[in-house]
């Protein structure tokens, strides 16, 4: 859980560097904008990663020794 709310504040950060970078009043402010986003990008894509990964992690049963479920998740992917 906490991965995913990691993952939704780096989004709103992205979010945020977006918007400055199609605001920004010279190109240089709108190249370092961009760059902050593509980092924001970056993060937001390992965060889901990690949840995916944690969300696809086998679930151990201790009535039943050796026996685990796999929860289906759908895939996030960020675009």
């Amino acid at each position: 859980m906490t991965t995913l709310i990691s993952a939704t504040y780096a989004l709103h950060r992205q979010k945020i560097a977006v918007e400055r970078t199609l605001c920004a009043r010279s190109a240089e402010e709108s190249q370092l904008a961009a760059r902050w986003a593509g980092a924001w990008h970056k993060l937001v894509q390992r965060k889901l990663d990690q949840a995916e990964a944690m969300a696809a992690a086998p679930l151990m049963v201790r009535d039943y020794p050796g026996f685990s479920m796999h929860r289906a998740s759908p895939s996030r992917v960020l675009h």
